[in-house]
This record gives structure tokens, sequence and C-alpha cells, in this order.
């Protein structure tokens, strides 16, 4: 007998499925068809042969084809039978060669095609399993054939799309395959997409942006959804509508918020609904982001500011829809993503009670009576199983006691229904545990200050029954998910790597991990998997049962220690490295979105592990110890966060980052550099702590104006310190001496951009000298240095100059990097920064109208790729407005100066410049004749820059305002100067600084701004 025949038994009647057999034979004729135009003979053209044609090239996508084509082959094995087809496989590798070969050289579009490829074969394998469950069950052959049908139109689609317009429909097939697939699988987001095969703009029709699934045991809470019925709805009518559900942890508030989006999208067929995790900044930001994806406002958009702005502006726009912020904990950072708009809902979940003031109503959510409880209960065990638990009066008395015992915690009585299910624990036995556990007085310490719901019963007993039948498989897993956050954890980062290095659960695929683990903790409703049945599912776990295994875990210091190390090691794997040369990456933004939470969530792990190390005077807890992996991973996180402008989360992540690897750097010494051919552990740990403090230092940079200065020149001296440490240690591989050599040229171009910072212009001028001197060496060594490289370092000198008065000098600097970097023909976002500095020096050259075109376009430029509210946006606008004052034309410097004050603005911007802002603003007002506000912006602006002064000069100002005089010659100096000469010296340099410094003579290199000392 055949495998396939194994597989099938020929009792399996499939005549009812005939008409749909001969579907998928017809599309599977049609495939074979459309190959054979291409003149593409799928069996004459094995894979191997192809594989080894392109090993040479190693892309990634090629790494995945064989997982992928054995999925494929088990797949058409197991199909077979149903739809008399055979030679399936060859088929699907007929495709992939078409799809390969046809985007060959375009390697980053192709690993979207084979990623799409992969998460629809490694379902595959499943469907064997169910084939062979269900044998009898013509039901699910019939399903079986609807997946295979899906199968086979999108590679039909994938093929007849790529041949039309590959690089502009890639996006189109995608969204199309991702609907159809979501909706036959149970769907938990779905962007409805209406378009006709023909070429014309795809029209948005509703949203359901909601990534769980409906929970089909939801019962009770009416008066809750009754409540935000009359509070929330309906959504497009003014003004805004918000409301905060809020209590302790357990109380079922997200299966609320899921429940109500459910009904709603049931209720309102054109209402756009959008979930929205909300624990800190980083989860808003790319909530949004995908916002903006999904309403198609994030088309050819990298940056992560301008996709958070383009998503409020589709909101403030679009009347008609309702938001979930779920677990809100800091409402500070939620204001600053609530839509300022007079329309739209918006649902708060969250723990803390002062939430509450960032909303128009509130509910407080209680916990359930014994009664509710008692029905809970029941709702979540089978009837089946009721029937051999005895008297239902009894059962029902049993869980009425039970449910008193635990508070009405909805998610705890979850947690005990599991254990009965399971069999580990009969109902009475269940209610005499927690009985006796409560005789003891304990207390749940997770109550998050909601004293009214405070947990007086020991919930632990009740958890402690849920975990106890787990297998031990199974509790290493709940461990590592403790130290992730709570929601979204990709089901493949568990068990990708059954066979590698990782596979500390002794698995070996896939199937049997999902059905001895996955299953085993869904049955007890200790996790939630998205959809077991894909592999791009993902789990959640509640954070009280996080909280209660982290407690457990830290009683066992070495298991502690194994299940952070194994977390760690499970998230660096897929998590992308920074780059040697700290330069924008934004294809690896996706990888960066998926994972981020979860580094943020195990670094506030081991802070936490390692507070509780100094608040008391005898911890009872053994402190985690961190490995380089560790802080490598901080360093990457750190690196992209500094990339999308959160720079809270950066800094923190990086300051830990810093402390390891310093202490790793501290406890080895520089001798034996090479160690077995590789770098030693001081030469790595020097490394990454010196790329920690210089994006620490470039966090700075980016986010305070001179209050900042002298912080920063701190971390670029010891940037440089540390660089120059590391270009000297003997033994270095050719490629880490250049790589080495590189970033020290680059720390000597960064303290030259510091020193011009604080004007100190003559010094900055010696360092950027150093930067190209080194540049140039390696280059003189046959070595490869961009033509970027250069064009930054005379960029900055033309600055330097700047700050001297050597304007003429300063042109042809300029002149000089525009020049390189359009020879380069770079593209990056960077792009603009020279032909923005080319446009200042002009402006300071006396040639105003020519700064003021360059400046149009820069504003322009910038404006697509950074959206309205960058930074870089706002600094081109002020300069254009500048200038439209300065030539005397001041209703368009007034329309202008208004892109600097941007509502919810996301992105960096210090604010000094927009002090600054503010004073240009007032005089504009003066100058068409609005005296009154005029006066009271200057006023508001003055006031604001005295206290930027009273941090820059903190003695000398204090001296002023005692005795009236001052000892620092550069305060003296800088108040008697003009006032639009002290706002733009608080700015920092790349703002753009437009003082003319006619006081101080054109060209005769004392500068018109008095030096900022590092020390005062």
């Amino acid at each position: 007998m055949s495998q396939v025949e194994a597989l099938f038994p020929t009792d399996v009647a499939l005549v009812h499925q005939h008409t749909r057999a001969q579907e998928a034979k017809d599309k599977v004729d049609k495939l074979r068809a459309i190959l054979h135009r291409h003149d593409i003979e799928a069996p004459k053209d094995v894979l191997d042969g192809f594989m080894s044609k392109h090993a040479w090239r190693k892309p990634r996508w090629l790494d995945k084809l064989q997982t992928v084509t054995n999925n494929v082959q088990i797949f058409s094995q197991a199909i077979g039978s149903i739809c008399q087809a055979h030679g399936i496989a060859s088929v699907v590798w007929g495709v992939l060669r078409f799809i390969l070969d046809a985007f060959g050289k375009y390697f980053g579009l192709l690993d979207r095609v084979v990623d799409i490829y992969d998460e629809m074969t490694r379902a595959m394998p499943v469907l064997k399993d169910y084939a062979r469950l269900y044998a009898a069950w013509p039901t699910v052959s019939d399903s079986l054939l609807d997946i295979y049908c899906s199968y086979l139109d999108f590679s039909l689609n994938a093929v007849e799309i790529f041949n039309r317009n590959p690089l502009n429909r890639i996006g189109f097939v995608r969204d199309v395959i991702g609907v159809d697939i979501w909706e036959r699988v149970g769907t938990k987001e779905v962007t409805s997409i209406q378009g006709p095969a023909s070429q014309e703009r795809l029209k948005l029709s509703r949203i359901f942006s909601v990534p769980k699934a409906r929970n089909g045991k939801f019962c009770g809470r009416k008066e809750v959804l009754a409540q935000l019925d009359r509070d929330l709805l309906p959504a497009q009518s003014s003004p805004q509508k918000s409301c905060t559900l809020h209590g302790a942890p357990g109380m079922g508030k997200t299966q609320i918020a899921l429940e109500f989006a459910y009904r709603c999208c049931e209720t309102f067929p054109e209402l756009h609904i959008f979930w929205v995790p909300a624990e800190d900044e980083a989860a808003l930001s790319q909530a949004f982001g995908k916002i903006a994806r999904l309403v198609r406002a994030g088309k050819d958009v990298s940056d992560q500011a301008r996709l958070v702005e383009n998503a409020t502006a589709w909101l403030c726009k679009n009347t008609s829809w309702l938001m979930i912020f779920d677990n809100v904990n800091n409402p500070d950072i939620f204001k600053k993503y609530q839509p300022c708009c007079n329309h739209g809902s918006i649902l708060v979940t969250s723990q803390y009670q002062r939430t509450i003031h960032a909303t128009t109503k509130e509910i407080p959510l209680r916990h359930l009576t014994p009664q509710e409880g008692s029905d809970f209960l029941l709702d979540h065990i089978s009837e089946q199983q009721k029937l051999h638990m005895g008297d239902p009066d009894s059962l029902a008395q049993v869980f009425t006691n039970m449910s008193e015992e635990v508070n009405g915690s909805p998610l705890v009585l979850v947690g005990i229904a599991g254990s009965i299910i399971s069999s580990a624990v009969s109902a009475e036995g269940a209610l005499k545990v927690l009985q006796q556990s409560g005789s003891l007085g304990k207390r749940n310490p997770i109550t998050n200050g909601h004293s009214a719901w405070a947990y007086d019963r020991p919930i632990d007993s009740a958890w402690d029954m849920a975990l106890r039948a787990v297998p031990d498989k199974g509790l290493t897993i709940l461990r590592i998910m403790s130290m992730l956050a709570a929601d979204n954890i990709p089901v493949d980062i568990l068990n990708r790597d059954l066979q590698g290095k990782l596979s500390f659960l002794g698995y070996q695929d896939s199937a049997r991990f999902r059905h001895e683990i996955q299953a085993a903790l869904v049955e007890r409703y200790l996790v939630e998997d998205s959809n077991p049945a894909l592999s791009w599912s993902f789990y959640s776990i509640h954070r009280q049962l996080q909280s209660k295994i982290l407690r457990d875990l830290q009683a066992v210091p070495h298991q502690h220690q194994l299940t952070f190390d194994r977390a760690v090691a499970l998230i660096a794997r897929d998590f992308p490295a920074f780059p040697k040369f700290m330069t924008p990456n934004f294809s690896q933004w996706p990888s960066d979105e998926k994972l981020i939470a979860h580094v943020l969530k195990l670094h506030s792990v081991y802070r936490a592990n390692e507070r509780s190390q100094y608040q008391d005077e005898t911890p009872t807890e053994v402190p985690l110890v961190p490995s380089m992996a560790f802080a490598e991973l901080l360093t990457g996180a750190g690196y992209y966060l500094y990339e999308v402008g959160l720079a809270d989360s950066c800094v923190a992540v990086l300051e830990t980052a810093e402390k390891i690897s310093h202490e790793f750097r501290t406890s080895s010494t520089a001798e034996a550099t090479i160690q077995g051919g590789q770098p030693s552990l001081y030469a790595d740990s020097l490394k990454l702590e010196t790329t920690a403090i210089a994006i620490s230092w470039g966090i700075i940079e980016q986010a305070q104006g001179l209050t900042g200065a002298r912080k920063a020149m701190a971390k670029a001296k010891e940037v440089v310190a540390l660089r120059e440490n590391h270009a000297s240690l003997p033994g270095l591989s050719p490629s880490d001496r250049y790589e080495s050599q590189v970033l020290l040229s680059n720390a000597y171009n960064d303290i030259g951009i510091e020193k011009i910072h604080m004007h100190q212009y003559a010094s900055a001028m010696d360092y950027l000298q150093n930067s190209l001197d080194l540049k140039r060496q390696l280059e003189a060594q046959g070595l490869k240095i961009p033509a970027f490289e250069f064009a930054e370092s005379i960029n900055n000198m033309g600055f330097a100059a700047l700050g001297q008065n050597l304007t003429e000098e300063a042109l042809k600097y300029s002149e000089k990097a525009v020049y390189l970097i359009n020879k380069d023909g770079s593209h990056d976002s960077d792009v603009t920064r020279f032909t923005f500095s080319h446009g200042v020096t002009l402006f300071l050259n006396g040639q105003p109208q020519k700064a003021l075109d360059v400046m149009k376009q820069v504003y322009q430029n910038r404006k697509d790729v950074f959206g309205e509210s960058g930074r870089q946006t706002r600094d081109a606008s002020y300069a254009v407005s500048f200038i439209y004052y300065a030539q005397g034309h001041f209703e368009d410097a007034s329309k202008t100066i208004q892109g600097c004050f941007i509502k919810q603005a996301k992105s960096i911007w210090p604010a000094e410049c927009l002090t600054r802002a503010k004073y240009l603003e007032s005089r504009i007002l003066q100058a068409l004749g609005d005296m009154t506000d005029g006066k009271k912006k200057h006023d508001e602006a003055l006031d604001e820059l005295d206290g930027y002064l009273s941090q820059i000069f903190p003695k000398a100002h204090a001296q002023k305002a005692e005795k009236d005089t001052v000892a620092c010659s550069s305060y003296a100096y800088l108040m008697a100067a003009n006032e639009a000469l002290r706002f733009d010296y608080v700015v920092p340099f790349y703002a753009g600084r437009f003082a003319t410094g006619e006081s101080a003579g054109r060209g005769n290199a004392r500068g018109c701004y008095p030096p900022l000392e590092d020390l005062e």
C-alpha cells in the first residue's frame, strides 16, 4: 500500500466532492498551461538544479526553499488522492521557479514572496494529520479542497500579476492573499479590499483590525456592554466619545473590549475598528504605523514619525471609527496619540485608576458575584464532562463557593476550569485547596493600587492547580513567555529552531510540538493561540499569570537564570543586529517591530531584578547575570528606537547595555586580543560599549539644543577615547581594523559636530580635518570609502566656517559636499542635510533668493520623507519663513511659520527650536501690524529663552540676578548681542543659524557667537 493510500483509506467516499475535485484539477491544468507558455517544464527543471545554479548569490530566501518545498511535498501527498492530480509538487516547483527567476535581481521583494509561500506551506503538514484523524468526515475533505484551491488561486494570481507588473503589484498580491487566507481560517485582522482585475485604483472598504479571535465562551457583563454602547456609540457624531474601562488584573477588561469590538463589527458595517496595544510608546508608535499602512497612508513611507502622523491625519479626516487602546499604563503617553478631532470613539482599558482623567467617561469593572462566577465556570465546561461531575445543583453550589473564594476573578476562574477540564483536579478538590489556602490569610500582591478590588484570597493556589498537570516542557514554554511581552509572541520564535542549537525541548518537528505542548496550554486556558492551524499565529499570556510565574522563578535561582538566558537567545536569534557603521537601515524595521516589545520586556525583567538588589538591605533574590548577547540585543534595540525617535525607551535600554558591556570590559584585559581566531571578550565588549554610548550621544544631539550640549560633549569625548583604544588593539583582522578605523573617523566627525553645537568652531575644524584625513588614508590604502563619508565631514566644515564668519570659504565647502553627495547617487533621507546647509550658506553669502529656492525644495523633499511634523521638515519650514521675513514678504512668512507648530507632532524637535520659531512669529505679527499678539508671543519667547540660558550658564545667570554683573565673558557678550542672535545661539547648528554677524565683520574669523565652554 502506498503512503497516499495509507493516508486516505479506500472507505473515504469522495463522490460528494466530485465537483470540487474537478475544479481543483482544472486549476492545476490552468497553472500548467501558464507555466508552459513561459517555457517552464517543471518536471525537467528540478529544484536541486535551480538551487545549485543560484547558490553563489546566497540570498536569504534561498535558505528558506528547502523547508518550503518539504512542506509542499507533504501537502501534495496528502491532497493528491482527493483531487486525483498527481505531480502537484512539480507544478508548485514550477511556480516557484517562475517567480524566483523573474525576480532574481530583486532579493528584497523575493523575501516577501517566499515569506508568503513559507507561511502558507508550513500549515500544510497539519492537513495530513487532519485527513488521518477525520478520514470518515466528508466535510473535512471538502475543507481540504477549499484550502488547496486557495493555494492554487494564489499561484495563478502570483504568476499572472508578476508577469504584468511585478514591481507595482506585489503589495496588492500580498493584501489579496492575506484577506483570502484570514477569512478562510477565522479572521483576526481583516482589511477588506475591493478591486477588479484591471489596474484601477484600489478602493478601501471597512477595516476591522483586531488581532484576537472572538471568545466563544464570553458570557455576562451585559450591563457593562450596555454602558459602552451608551458612552461610545455612534462613533461618527460629535463630540469625540471616550471611555476608560479600568479594574484590577484578571477582571476581563480585554475580553469585554474584544466582545464590544465584534458586536460593533456586526452592528455597524461602515465602522472602522482599530485595536491599539498601548502598554508603552513603542507599542503605540508601531500600532499607528500599522494603521497608516491599513488605510493606505503609508505608501513609500519609511519614517516612523511620518507614519504616525499620516495615521492621525486619516483618523481626523474620517469620522466613523472606533479605537481600542488596550492596557494603557501611562495616560500622558496615551494623550500624545489620542486623535485631536471632534469625532470617533475611543475605548481605553487599564489597570490604573489614574487613566480615567484621559477620557470623558469611566467604567470601574467589579468582580463577578458568586452566582455570576458559578455561571461563568459552567459555561467553560462541556456538557459531556458535566455529566460525570455529579448532581447539577451540587456542582453549581461548589462553583458558587469557588467563585467566592477567588473574589470573582474571571481570569482565575478560567484557570480553574482548565484544571478541571484536563482532569488535573476535581471540582470538590479545587474548592478544598482554595478554602485551605484562604485560611492562611495570604494576600495577592498584584493589585496595582486597586484597593476596592484587592484580592483577599490566595490566587496563587488557583494558578498552581492550573499549572499542576502541565508537562515539564509546557512549563518551560510558560516560563519563557513570562519574560516576553504578554501579547503577540510569535509561535515560530518557540518552534522554528526545534532541530537547532536552541532545541532545548527535544522536539524534531512543529506538528508534534503543537500537539503535545501548544494544545495542552490552550486547553487549560493558560495561553491563547491566535490560530493554532497556522505558522504565523501568535501566543498571548495574561500578565497576571506572567507575574505569578516570575515570582515562582525568583525562588529557584538556577531556573530563573536558565529561563532568562533561553528567552534572550530565542529573541536574539531573530532580532536584527545594528549596522556596523550605524547607517539608517529601514529594511530591517519590520523585523525590529515584530520583536521590539519582547526586548523591552526582557529589559524590564532584568531591571526589576537588578533594582531589588539595591532596595532591600538583605535581598532574597539572586541577581540575574547578563550576557554579552543580552547587551548586544539591547544595543540593537536601542539603535532601532533611536531611528524611530522613541527617545525615552532608547536611553533606558542603552544605559543598561553600556553598563553590562563596561563590566565585561573591565573584568577582562586587552591582552590576547585574538583568541582562537576570534576577537577577545575585551575587544567585543569595548566595541559594544562604545556603540551604546555613541547612540546615546545621537539621541541627545537630536532631542536638545544647547541645554544638552555639555552632556552630549562628555559622551562624544568618551566615544573618541574608546574608539582610539579599539583601533590601537593588536591582532585585529584586516576587516575589523578597517571597521575600527572608519568608526574612529566618524567619532572625530561627531565630536566636531558637538563642538559646532557649542560654538567652538576653530576646535571643531581640527577634529573634522582629522576625520577627513583618516578617511583619505584608508582610501589611499585601496580601501573603499563611500563618497557620503567625505561629504559628511566637508559639509560640517562648512558649518564650522560659517560660525567664524568665513562665509565665502563656507560656500566652497558646501558646494563641494553637495557635489560629492550627488555624484555618490545616494538617495537616503540624509541627502537633504547637505542641500539645507547649502541654503544657509547661500543666505549668509548675500544670496537670499537662491537660498529661498533651495530651501523650498528642501522643505518639499523633507515633507515627502518625514511628513509635516518631522523635525527636519520643521527646520526647513523655519528657514523658508525666515528668508521670506528677511525679504519683507511678511504674508508668505506668516503662512510658512505655521509649519513649525504642528499639533500632536510625534517626532523629536528641540524645545529651543520651537521657542525660536515662536520668536520669529512674534516679529512677523508685529510687521503685519498685530502688535498685541506679537508682543504677547515675543514676551513668551523671551521668558523661555531666559530659562534655557539659566540651564546653559547657571552660575552666570545667578550672578546676574543677584548683582546685575557676571564674570562669564561668553554670557556677558551674549546678553549684549541682539535678540535674534541669542535665539540662534541656543538651537543646534543643523537647524540653521541665520545671524549675519555684521557686528563682528564678515570674514574676520572671530565669529559672532561666543563659545560655550565644556565646563562653566
